[in-house]
């Protein structure tokens, strides 16, 4: 019998250990994780389990969105166990994990802690950055972005600049609102700037479409640059004063006079864009035309008097030797206006004077119509001759050369003649094309060559037969910029290649000056060999030259400084 129990003992104890309870394990902690997810993206929550017994476990998850996770595989008790998700609509979910032991024993659902997260869309892409698409090196500019979040959540905007910087983000705004921040380039080059915009839950959109900026090189010429108007193509050309005061037309509307340090003497608002260009008389009245009327002003701003005439001035006026004011106008007419502002006489053509008159030494007035002619009238007002240039459309004005041969460019194209060379009769003395419109005015050097500019891109020099001494090329139309030959030979011309470009006289490039429009005025030089012309971006611009204005025949648009259009006008 003892023996027997002495077997039956360890039998029995080995039973009841195996028969021992068995202890479902606990989930103790689950990941918070970010609290603001995006929809359609993946995401991994962890979750840490733990079994009294030393179990191993297997861990699912809730995703609040009527969906469970199937059972991971097996973990020693107290691993951490993690799982991926997709939530696939907006809302707000709350993650739940359950653990079970290798015995199928289940813990409850995690109460605390879990997690509360808000599932929402990922800001709307910014729109292109808003900014300057030009500027100079070392300087610095604004640029602004916004952003939309579908959920009308805060937003804060980046930038990145495109030279490997990126700004930090800003603080946050409400959806939609505009962010500005400055940045400064420090070499020359073309940057892309992007934005990128992200949420309070830290969910960024892609990054913007670029804005391009061109940054240039320190700027060496300038000497300063005065805002006219906003941004808008500019055809007057500078007259300067015997005083060195600068007189300017403007797309807003106005005349300017501007000093030579390039600070504002006065304004004057006429009733209409101004594309003419002034014309100052030997006592400083300054003639000049708009699209409203015609205009004769002190050397203070203040107005002497309007004549009576009809049409729109697009003409720039001319000063004959003894202060009659001839111009043109829309209404067909050539007008002579008295200093005292009576008209003297007009002469009727059959198409609308844009074309800016000429005078000659004997007082011959040389203008184009729409009417397809070109006229030489006598000084009171009768017909001398006229000639068929064939161009409905007549803009330049003529220049008149040491022998009194007279050149003007035609709207005809390269399929027909588009520059004429008469005789002060009235006999053409040759007549050549070039490969588009001539609009531009020429200008005659001190031996004879002839520079004018053509819608084909090219300034031409001509030899006094007509014969092409050299072509040089813009990247753009010169169709109403004019040449403005300087006293060492340089010629100056503008282009709608937002250049002003500097010849040497055997038509090589010397230097070019860019703007942020293009060039349609005339260049002038001062007495101190300033540089003025005006640009399409709405600034009036003075460079440093290297002379003062050519003593030749025709140097430049209007002939001289004042603009007077006449042979012997003056410098």
């Amino acid at each position: 019998m003892k023996k027997l129990l002495l077997f039956v003992l360890p039998v029995a104890l080995l039973l009841l250990a195996g028969c021992r309870r068995n202890h479902p394990p606990e989930v103790t902690a689950v990941s918070v994780g970010p609290e603001i997810l995006l929809e359609d993206t993946t995401y991994t929550f962890a979750a840490v389990a733990a079994d009294p017994d030393g179990d191993s476990v297997s861990v699912r998850f809730d995703w609040g969105d009527s969906t469970v996770s199937d059972w991971t595989d097996w973990f020693a008790s107290g691993d951490t166990v993690s799982s991926t998700h997709v939530w696939h609509y907006t809302g707000t979910y709350k993650v739940i994990a359950q653990a079970r032991d290798q015995k199928l024993s289940s813990s409850n659902w995690s109460d605390a802690p879990s997690t509360t997260i808000l599932v929402r869309r990922t800001p709307a892409l910014p729109a292109e950055p808003s900014g300057p698409d030009r500027g100079g090196q070392d300087s610095s500019y604004a640029f602004a972005a916004a952003a939309l979040q579908p959920d009308s959540a805060m937003v804060a905007i980046r930038f990145a600049w495109g030279d490997g910087d990126t700004s930090e983000w800003s603080a946050f705004v409400a959806s939609g609102e505009s962010v500005s921040m400055n940045h400064a380039w420090t070499a020359p080059d073309t940057y892309a700037v992007t934005a990128q915009a992200k949420d309070t839950g830290n969910a960024p959109s892609r990054w913007s479409a670029p804005h391009n900026v061109v940054i240039r090189p320190p700027d060496t010429m300038r000497i300063w640059r005065f805002q006219l108007a906003a941004p808008a193509a500019s055809y007057s050309s500078p007259a300067i004063g015997p005083d060195g005061t600068i007189y300017v037309g403007s797309a807003d509307s106005a005349i300017y006079a501007i000093n030579a340090d390039g600070t504002l003497r006065w304004r004057y608002l006429t009733q209409g864009p101004v594309r003419s260009s002034p014309a100052i008389a030997a006592d400083g009245t300054v003639y000049v035309g708009s699209t409203a009327a015609m205009y004769a002003l002190d050397p203070n701003g203040i107005v002497k008097w309007r004549p009576q005439i009809s049409g729109t001035v697009r003409s720039s006026p001319a000063i004959g030797s003894d202060g009659t004011v001839y111009v043109g106008t829309t209404g067909n007419f050539l007008y002579a206006i008295n200093p005292d502002g009576t008209v003297k006489w007009s002469f009727v053509t059959n198409g609308d004077v844009t074309s800016s008159p000429t005078i000659a030494a004997d007082g011959t007035i040389y203008f184009g119509s729409f009417d397809n002619y070109f006229y030489a009238l006598n000084p009171d007002g009768t017909l001398k001759w006229r000639n068929d240039i064939r161009a409905n459309t007549n803009y330049a004005s003529a220049a008149v050369g040491s022998d009194g041969t007279v050149y003007c460019g035609s709207d005809e194209n390269k399929f027909s003649l588009s520059f004429y060379a008469y005789n002060p009769d009235g006999s053409q003395r040759w007549a050549r094309s070039t490969d588009g419109d001539i609009r531009s005015s020429p200008a005659i050097a001190a031996d004879g060559s002839i520079y004018v500019g053509s819608a084909d891109n090219s300034l031409y020099a001509l030899n006094p037969d007509s014969t092409l001494k050299w072509r040089y090329e813009t990247g753009s139309n010169i169709l109403y910029s004019s040449p403005t030959i300087g006293s060492d030979g340089t010629i100056y011309v503008g282009s709608d290649d937002n250049y002003l470009h500097a010849l040497n006289p055997d038509g090589t490039l010397k230097w070019r000056y860019e703007t942020d429009g293009n060039i349609r005025s005339a260049p002038t030089i001062g007495p101190d060999g300033t540089i003025y012309f005006a640009s399409g971006d709405g600034h009036l611009y003075a460079l440093k030259g290297t002379g003062t204005l050519a003593d030749s025949p025709w140097p430049k648009f209007h002939h001289d400084l004042r603009n007077t259009g006449r042979v012997g006008g003056g410098r």
